[in-house]
């Protein structure tokens, strides 16, 4: 007997229809897109043979997640040739744009179709296999995984936010070191589709856009369930300077980090340390493509940034911490670095003011960004003269400092907590408050 489904649904009539005639699936890849005509059709022809080479005993769909794009990329995802096996779903997603939004529609259709295994790769890829599928299902489906991250070999200056926030924070907060927590290509199980199809993605600004890797990431570990990494090789995607065109990311990613410490509080002040995730394939040796990048600019920003946001990074920071942060903006800046130590300190202190300070929130992340530019543009003077690998080790490094200083935020968030109680600010306005 088939397990009802709720009733509240984000997909279209021609969808439910659809669904209502195809019954049942085992595995689905899921394909969110946005004006994606020119890569996107080599993404389905891959992930339609994957499906069909390495889980020829499972019923598969492919499903394409749109946001309204203006180009044909719904046309080309409808006339790319694919075994006649692979059922397509092609719709426009409802909702607020945004990427989270399209996951949605991806995870209800797996949640209503009982999917065993559910794929979400990305509309831009151009390195990604057939065996991409089979890496990122087979450990759900033959291992009982419940949710696999991607395990890229990457430019080091490719996946800034990654490296200086995202992978460390999350590694030292819960324990575990799922190198690409915001990788976008990812496998999940029925019961997580399940989790995350009901809930509320749409309603929260953050997460409905950027912040919701993240959000998957966290919520799976948390919730018990079993996580582990696939080695993915080289990721060839669409690269982004971060001193010109990661503003938005960052803000929705880093937000979501913040609001997330909240809701498992209880969960992270209780793990010491980390441990190595599970990887499966085997990991390659292979040079990523590199780009260019624009120290320049990346030093300007902190500059100007700091002076923008200086009275409320006073408010923010323990004075020692404010002084050495501002005294990287005064002369002579010729030899900049921004210290490992520092930076954690920093991004731990921001976190403790995001859930208890009072301050708008947006005010707050927008404050650390300038910061993570200085950050960032350190980290490219360090490594100039480093191989990926070299640089790699510089970013566990950085992970290490968040686990070592791990006691610091402790003891910040729960002074900044009874601070917050004392002055009766109630938990249920700090939850309201509005996200980036």
């Amino acid at each position: 007997m088939n397990e009802k489904v709720s009733e509240k649904t984000v997909l279209q009539p021609e969808v439910l229809a659809q669904i209502e005639r195809l019954g049942q699936a085992d595995i689905i890849v899921g394909i969110p897109s946005f004006r994606n005509a020119g890569t996107i059709s080599h993404v389905v022809r891959a992930a339609a043979l994957g499906m069909v080479q390495f889980f020829p005993e499972l019923k598969p769909v492919m499903v394409n997640a749109d946001g309204g794009s203006d180009d044909s990329t719904r046309d080309v995802v409808l006339e790319t040739p694919v075994p006649p096996q692979v059922e397509k779903i092609v719709t426009t997603y409802l909702g607020p744009a945004g990427k989270g939004s399209a996951f949605q529609t991806i995870f209800e259709i797996a949640d209503r179709l009982r999917t065993k295994v559910c794929i979400v790769v990305d509309s831009d890829l151009r390195s990604i296999t057939p065996e991409w599928i089979k890496l990122l299902g087979e450990p759900i489906y033959r291992y009982n995984y419940g949710f696999v991250t991607p395990h890229y070999l990457r430019y080091k200056y490719d996946g800034t936010i990654t490296n200086s926030i995202a992978y460390p924070l999350t590694r030292a907060l819960y324990g575990q070191r799922s190198r690409q927590p915001i990788g976008g290509d990812f496998g999940v199980c029925w019961a997580l589709s399940k989790v995350f199809s009901r809930e509320n993605i749409l309603s929260d600004d953050n997460i409905h856009r950027f912040g919701i890797d993240i959000w998957m990431t966290t919520t799976a570990i948390n919730e018990g369930f079993r996580v582990c990494q696939s080695t993915m090789g080289v990721k060839l995607h669409d690269p982004k300077d971060p001193g010109a065109d990661l503003g938005p990311m960052f803000r929705q990613v880093v937000g979501t980090i913040f609001e997330l410490m909240g809701k498992y509080e209880t969960k992270w002040k209780v793990v010491h340390g980390s441990f190595p995730t599970d990887i499966f394939g085997t990991l390659k040796r292979a040079e990523p493509e590199q780009f260019a990048i624009d120290l320049h600019r990346l030093i300007e920003n902190f500059m100007n940034g700091f002076a923008k946001n200086e009275s409320l990074l006073e408010r923010i920071l323990p004075a020692g911490t404010f002084n050495e942060v501002k005294a990287l903006t005064l002369p002579p800046t010729d030899i900049f670095n921004f210290p490992d130590e520092l930076w954690v300190k920093a991004v731990y202190d921001f976190a403790v003011a995001y859930n208890w300070s009072g301050i708008d929130r947006r005010d707050i992340v927008d404050a650390l960004m300038p910061l993570y530019f200085g950050r960032t543009g350190s980290f490219v003077i360090e490594t100039e003269v480093m191989n990926n690998l070299q640089a790699e080790d510089e970013v566990e490094g950085i992970a290490e400092t968040f686990e070592r200083l791990k006691p610091y935020l402790l003891e910040r968030w729960d002074a900044a907590k009874a601070q917050a109680a004392k002055y009766r600010v109630p938990l249920e306005s700090r939850a309201d408050t509005e996200l980036i």
